[in-house]
């Protein structure tokens, strides 16, 4: 006995209508174009480049460079302008990654491996577990790569003063080795100019890019971060750290990220633009807009007190999100209660009112 295959179109009797595909999808497309435009308008976040209460000018879109922190002045805390304040905050900072005290050279994995550090919940590091099985994804030597090869690259060849304290610093020990502990980038010598000359910095002056401070024991210390910083401020240094990743165009400039990001006047203005997870940063891109509401799954988590006091925010955060966000969704279907909530909540009535209320009627 054969099967015979009947057509829907000649079998269906259900409620017919004219349908014009081409119509409804321009319609589509131009519908949604203005509810995007408007949403952006209403809703977007106005775009004020490095812009802070009390801060310098900045033009929309400017970019956080190395120049610009060099050059910038900052705002303390009773609102009083220091011109040479981004000057000081970029040398103090080019220290602490010499000496391995900066937040990258305490981060652990992906950056490097120092112990102890990275976040846990309980006993379980999902850090230290990616680590063992991947390695360190996105090494990071601070002392080498935000001082000693800039240095070595741009400067050290033309300038013989500089080439010498190069060579005289790295050959005081110290490793150079991309990922290593921050307890292993100094040796006793080197920590003991680094000490000597943080402190002697914290009471210095920095006078139109040009540091000074007290006589003292910092062997090759000073001519380094004098060097530094002036590279930075002629935008060399930024020109070696968007070419240092030895492709013609970079899309993942994490090194000069995480250096920025040591530095004070970063987060000053990330503080000063509503960025901070405490202003629900993640959502916004400047002041206090609305910003991306969509994101905020993400950025609730972190007002839980339990969660936002809590050394492991961040790892509790991506856990929850992964649950929530993602395996909850999936299990959807089988989760009694909520599979049923379309079903409490008939909002597809609404939408095919019409068909229910035709139903309606020819019966």
């Amino acid at each position: 006995m054969t099967r015979q295959r009947t057509h829907p179109l000649r079998h269906w009797t259900g409620p017919e209508r004219k349908y014009d595909l081409l119509f409804e999808g321009t319609a589509a497309v131009v519908i949604v174009s203005v509810l995007v435009v408007a949403a952006a308008i209403i809703f977007g976040s106005a775009d004020g480049g490095l812009s802070y209460p009390g801060g310098p000018p900045a033009k929309p879109g400017t970019a956080f460079t190395a120049k610009y922190w060099a050059t910038s002045p900052t705002v303390d805390d009773k609102g009083k302008s220091d011109p040479s304040g981004g000057a000081m905050d970029f040398a103090t900072t080019v220290v602490t990654e010499l000496d391995g005290s900066s937040a990258t050279a305490t981060y652990g994995p992906p950056f490097n491996n120092t112990a102890g550090v990275s976040q846990h919940i309980g006993r379980v590091s999902l850090a230290g577990v990616a680590h063992s099985v991947f390695g360190l994804t996105q090494p990071i030597n601070t002392a080498k790569d935000f001082v000693l090869a800039p240095l070595g690259a741009v400067v050290a060849p033309y300038d013989p003063a500089v080439s010498s304290a190069v060579r005289q610093y790295q050959g005081a020990g110290g490793s150079r080795l991309e990922g290593v502990a921050a307890d292993k980038l100094i040796s006793d010598q080197q920590a003991g100019w680094l000490k000597a000359y943080t402190a002697a910095l914290a009471k210095g002056t920095a006078d139109n890019g040009k540091l000074t401070v007290a006589p003292g024991d910092y062997g090759p210390v000073p001519t380094l971060v004098q060097a530094e910083l002036s590279i930075a401020r002629s935008g060399a240094l930024d020109g070696y750290l968007t070419s240092s990743s030895g492709t013609q165009l970079t899309t993942n400039p994490y090194k000069s990220t995480m250096f920025f990001s040591d530095g004070t006047l970063w987060s000053t203005i990330a503080t000063g633009q509503g960025l901070t997870g405490d202003q629900y940063g993640v959502m916004n891109e400047l002041w206090n807009y609305p910003g991306q509401f969509w994101l905020i799954l993400y950025a609730l988590p972190y007002h839980i007190p339990a969660i936002g006091t809590s050394a492991a925010a961040d790892l509790w955060v991506g856990t929850l999100i992964v649950i929530v966000g993602m395996l909850l969704q999936l299990a959807l279907p089988w989760i009694p209660g909520l599979r049923d909530i379309p079903r409490a909540l008939p909002l597809y009535k609404i939408i095919y009112r019409r068909y229910y209320r035709k139903s309606r009627s020819n019966t």
